[in-house]
């Protein structure tokens, strides 16, 4: 009789190492699938770096820019640096002296087709202290132009040369608000990734619904520097509240819990900067003013408020700077890490 139980107890828990085999199987060739085809959903605010992000891919894994966007970019990197000289003239804080006035008049009458007739006046107003300062006090004077606005002045002799030919730096300092959906398609490591760009400005929104399908994971992206900024839609709101109500929302409402999160902190390096001019503790009660001067502890008081504030399931967080391609590369590399590490413990590893 002894014998006969124990042949059944083997039987049966053969059976069920059978079933838990079959299982995992199942499950490896559904995450095989999965890491085989990859889309990533780009999402953050107006201004956080999603397309810079989505140009270094294509610089890193693709071929780069073709002729035709080069072309564009060109008329675009003009546009940038006149309409932000023409946002600095036309705040009432920024007086210029009497003897840049005619200089004044002429860049803020200026088209985009007359770029290069005043070349000189904007090299000319960049000179002015007062244009400088206005500059620096973009942010507390609400002028809405980029934090690298200082780029274009500086590089506006290249700009307005006839057969101008943006480099790469120009072209991931170049601004085009994002309108519609963009997508890249490239492969790394053997898996096939597509990744999608939606605009990020409020108007924009409303195309996310059509994005969600097929998700693997979502990557949003924050500027860390945009504490002290207002919405360029929107002044009476502030951006950094802005962006963490969004990811609370989304990442809550959107997705189910099996779809992984990847937070960029993004612009550490513009963040470094401003936090020595203006420390957190200048914006938050709760941040202690011992710990004004430090970096790290900055950046973990911000990423600790979108953590508190995250509701998905599983969230990797990565500092970055989308302008710097090294550190992009590097970073893609672990979220893949993270994607594939992620997948493995889903299904019990």
């Amino acid at each position: 009789m002894g014998g006969v139980c124990a042949t059944g107890e083997k039987t049966e828990a053969e059976e069920n190492a059978k079933k838990r085999a079959k299982q995992i199987d199942g499950m490896l060739k559904k995450e095989r699938r999965a890491t085989e085809a990859v889309k990533l959903l780009l999402l953050g605010t107006g201004d956080s770096g999603k397309s810079t992000f989505l140009k270094q891919m294509k610089i890193i894994h693709k071929e780069g820019f073709s002729a035709a966007e080069m072309l564009k970019y060109a008329k675009v990197l003009q546009e940038n640096c006149l309409y932000s000289m023409q946002k600095i003239l036309q705040c009432e804080e920024v007086k210029v002296g009497k003897n840049v006035k005619e200089a004044r008049d002429l860049v803020l009458k200026a088209e985009i087709t007359e770029f290069t007739s005043v070349l000189n006046e904007i090299k000319l107003l960049w000179q002015e202290k007062a244009v400088q300062e206005g500059f620096d006090k973009r942010s507390e004077l609400h002028i809405p132009i980029p934090s690298l606005a200082n780029y274009y002045f500086e590089n506006v002799d290249r700009f307005a040369q006839e057969n101008f030919k943006p480099s790469t730096e120009d072209m991931l300092r170049a601004r085009l608000r994002t309108t519609g959906i963009q997508e890249v398609v490239f492969e790394f490591s053997k898996t096939e990734f597509t990744l999608v760009d939606v605009g990020g400005q409020r108007s924009e929104r409303r195309k996310w619904l059509h994005c969600f399908n097929d998700v693997t994971s979502v990557i949003f992206l924050t500027a860390l520097d945009e504490y002290d900024l207002p919405l360029e839609e929107d002044y009476s709101t502030n951006r950094f509240e802005e962006s963490l109500r969004l990811f609370g929302e989304v990442s809550g409402n959107f997705f189910d819990q099996s779809t992984s999160w990847i937070l960029f902190l993004n612009k550490c390096d513009l963040f470094e900067t401003k936090i020595k001019k203006l420390p957190l503790n200048m914006f938050f009660d709760d941040f202690p003013e011992e710990n004004a001067a430090s970096y790290d502890e900055s950046v973990k008081y911000l990423q600790q408020r979108y953590q508190a504030n995250f509701k998905g399931g599983r969230l990797y967080t990565f500092v970055t700077c989308a302008i710097d391609t090294a550190n992009c590369k590097n970073v893609f590399a672990a979220v893949r890490d993270s994607l594939f590490h992620g997948a493995m413990q889903g299904i019990g590893f």
